[in-house]
């Protein structure tokens, strides 16, 4: 009987303390449930945090590894810009060349001539000598003496020697040309040169000639280099110092826009007295 008591009393004494156990345990876990989440979170978004930082450098060293390849990629993509530009430029020049045959065609019509094509590959852009290279010479029946002029008609110069595949030229900027003139409405004659300074003047005028600004000068059948009815140039003004005199000048404005001439025509079956 007295040990009935005593067990009855023990499994009394576990109970009580499994109950205040489970209260203990129940309440711990509200109360740290709390604190334990945030935790949770912040190992969780860590652990995101690092996958970023191993992604990244990952790529870093696949972009180390593929550099090589990115180089060549950008080299291929630039040789690709260099094409597209030099197809560019080709086709513009196809085009200056299609529209300067079109203009020799409509020359040819007007006046019979036989023309030849071809471009300034160099020009004394100073102007002291007046010398210019075009790419075509006696292989294409070029001869000296022969007039070279624009798409417009536009006097550029005439040809002073030729070799096999190009000629040089002298232009109307020549220091000392002397280019014999005929005013297109008047039809006065005069004489066009480049003086010291470089500048076109109409000298020899009669202080009575028919002769104003605005006029177009061309060149007149006097000339011994140069063929009539070539464009020369327009009357910019009269020179105030020979208003007096009994003969005139006047300071002339070039036609011919030499710095950017680069396609010529070659008049080839009329050469003047050389």
């Amino acid at each position: 009987m007295k040990i009935k008591k005593i067990n009855n009393l023990r499994f009394l004494i576990l109970l009580v303390i499994l109950i205040v156990t489970s209260i203990l345990l129940i309440k711990f876990y509200t109360i740290s449930g709390s604190f334990l989440k945030p935790k949770v979170v912040f190992a969780l978004s860590a652990g995101k945090s690092t996958g970023n930082y191993l992604n990244l450098l990952r790529n870093w060293f696949d972009d180390l590894l593929h550099f090589n390849d990115l180089r060549q990629k950008i080299k291929n993509i630039q040789i690709e810009n260099i094409t597209l530009i030099n197809k560019q430029q080709d086709f513009k020049k196809l085009q200056q060349e299609n529209l300067l045959l079109k203009e020799s065609l409509q020359i040819k019509n007007e006046t019979g001539w036989s023309l030849e094509m071809a471009e300034i590959v160099l020009k004394d852009s100073s102007g002291l000598t007046g010398s210019f290279w075009i790419n075509k010479g006696t292989k294409s029946e070029l001869k000296k003496g022969m007039n070279v002029i624009n798409k417009d008609k536009v006097l550029i110069g005439r040809i002073i020697e030729c070799f096999d595949n190009y000629c040089r030229g002298e232009s109307i900027f020549r220091p000392e040309t002397k280019i014999s003139v005929e005013d297109l409405r008047s039809s006065v004659l005069a004489v066009a040169e480049i003086d010291s300074k470089g500048n076109f003047r109409l000298r020899l005028v009669p202080y009575d000639s028919d002769i104003a600004i605005g006029d177009t000068l061309v060149t007149s059948a006097e000339n011994s280099n140069f063929l009539k009815g070539l464009l020369i140039a327009k009357v910019q003004k009269i020179d105030s110092s020979f208003e007096m005199s009994a003969m005139k000048e006047f300071i002339l404005e070039p036609l011919l826009n030499y710095i950017q001439v680069s396609s010529v025509l070659i008049i080839k079956d009329i050469a003047p007295n050389l």
